[in-house]
């Protein structure tokens, strides 16, 4: 999937300027410990097991970063990424708009 697409992808998501890094390498763990198959029947288990569920205690604005996070993380899911490619892409999600980030 190129750039553009995937940028059309997320489209519906309301994203943050920026996400929480942690948050980023807590999905892209996600992604590298688990295959699409895994996501597919067990999404809302596994944003809970990696700390992208939202919590009573979590902050108005981690709660937003964590609902458009699993926005894009569902996105991704659903579509064509394999789990490798979906893991560079969500660690380095805040980097994907500077002209230096080599796509993946």
């Amino acid at each position: 999937m190129k750039k553009e697409e995937f940028l059309k992808l997320i489209e519906g998501c309301k994203l943050p300027e920026s996400f929480d890094q942690h948050l980023l390498d807590h999905a892209s763990e996600m992604f590298g410990k688990w295959g699409k198959s895994a996501h597919l029947d067990e999404k809302e288990h596994l944003f809970e097991t990696f700390g992208l569920a939202s919590k009573p205690d979590d902050s108005n604005a981690l709660k937003m970063e964590k609902i458009a996070l699993r926005c894009v993380c569902t996105k991704m899911m659903d579509s064509s990424f394999n789990r490798t490619d979906a893991a560079a892409i969500i660690k380095n999600f805040n980097k994907i708009m500077e002209p230096t980030y080599k796509w993946v």
